[in-house]
């Protein structure tokens, strides 16, 4: 824990914690609000479609983040999503159209595309080059606990307060994160040189991640494991509300079963990291999460569905973080906020799709059938690494950067 001795770092720490757990709380009151309110499935797979679609943007976004001041606009945006989730708390309240909702939560999304990216590239230069990796994995064990706080509480708050409640909550969880940045110091390089073509710093976002057929192979399988797995989420909550005829409670109990697995991944991401290939680690983390999330539909207890999501989460957590701490370590530093856009968006592409195509399902294929259909999507992007890739991710950052974009 050395790394939190960084003022800075720990500001920032500590302020993203507090919108995590904000953002956990709305998480689980909207698809839960929307089911009680409309008692329709097809909405549910309309607000999950909704929260992905804007994920598109970051195609572009990247290329923003790379020319604005990354501070700057993270504090710009939790201005933003602050009043938007203020506003969705007063929606609810005022019990307005479903269609308000569905607005206001792509608005909420799309800004968030541009928060991401600058965040990843504000990191690492708030601490040194050579302690990025443990602030990667206390960043993520930071955020999972956040996650998990927000859930295991968050089902008891809903259930006594209301998801308007939580909506509000979300809300003022991003100012508390605009006013931590205002303290977080992170000088960032002088962007020198004459101002370059939006199209062309576009392009080179797609180069740089061209030179590497590993990671094109890693975008590959997150495509089609996000495809598979887009509406767990959703598919989750009709379970509990459904089949198990459970509560709020056990839903937030459920849910924080998996961020518990993303705490001890992240702690353990440096000891893997060290030991153990990017390649494996990928394969196996999407192997393991498919054989589980197939089985979910299996399971008549509780308990059962809580030890599922905890080694579910442990796979995801060390996967997720050996990937991040990856592409800090080989994208060169001025295009680290378009690859980054990049790379996060390409790997997400297809969750609109699947939450299109299984949100249809859910209507009208049993659950336990549909959760099958979703574990089997995930080990199959898992086996694509058995495919005569070579590893050659040193790649992505050998050639030489255009000059950056003035200020």
């Amino acid at each position: 824990m050395k790394i939190l001795r960084n003022k800075s770092f720990a500001i920032l720490f500590g302020g993203q914690i507090v919108s995590t757990l904000g953002t956990n709380l709305y998480l689980l009151a909207l698809p839960w609000y929307v089911y009680i309110v409309t008692g329709s499935k097809a909405d549910l797979a309309i607000v999950g479609f909704a929260q992905s679609l804007p994920g598109l943007a970051g195609l572009v976004a990247g290329v923003f983040v790379d020319r604005w001041n990354k501070r700057r606009t993270m504090i710009v945006a939790d201005l933003m999503r602050g009043a938007l989730s203020l506003l969705i708390g007063l929606i609810a309240i005022w019990r307005l159209s479903f269609l308000w909702i569905v607005v206001i939560v792509l608005l909420l999304q799309l800004v968030g595309v541009f928060f991401g990216p600058a965040e990843s590239v504000l990191l690492p230069l708030v601490v040194r080059e050579e302690n990025v990796p443990a602030a990667m994995g206390i960043n993520q064990s930071g955020s999972a606990t956040a996650q998990l706080a927000g859930q295991a509480g968050g089902g008891a708050l809903l259930s006594a307060l209301g998801a308007p409640v939580l909506f509000l909550a979300n809300g003022i969880s991003f100012f508390v994160s605009v006013v931590s940045l205002l303290f977080v110091r992170a000088p960032e390089p002088p962007r020198g040189g004459e101002p370059s073509n939006f199209l062309t710093d576009w392009k080179e976002g797609f180069a740089i991640l061209g030179r590497s057929r590993m990671i094109l192979l890693i975008v590959a399988s997150a495509l089609v494991a996000n495809f598979g797995l887009a509406a767990f989420d959703i598919a989750l909550t009709a379970w509990i509300r459904g089949p198990l005829r459970d509560s709020a409670l056990w839903l937030g109990f459920i849910g924080a079963a998996f961020f518990v697995g993303i705490i001890v991944g992240g702690m353990l991401l440096g000891t893997v990291a060290k030991k153990v290939p990017l390649r494996a680690v990928v394969m196996s983390g999407l192997i393991i999460d498919g054989a589980l999330i197939s089985s979910v539909g299996a399971v008549r207890t509780n308990w059962w569905a809580i030890a599922i999501l905890v080694l579910t989460g442990l796979a995801v957590g060390i996967m997720n973080g050996s990937i991040g701490a990856m592409a800090v370590q080989v994208v060169p530093d001025p295009l680290r906020g378009r690859v980054f856009g990049l790379l996060g968006t390409l790997s997400t592409m297809a969750t609109p799709l699947g939450l299109a195509v299984y949100g249809a399902l859910m209507v009208v294929v049993p659950l336990p059938v549909l959760f099958i259909l979703m574990g089997v999507v995930s080990v199959l992007a898992g086996l694509a690494f058995l495919l005569p890739i070579r590893d050659d991710l040193n790649n992505m950052g050998t050639a030489e950067p255009s000059p950056p974009v003035a200020q």
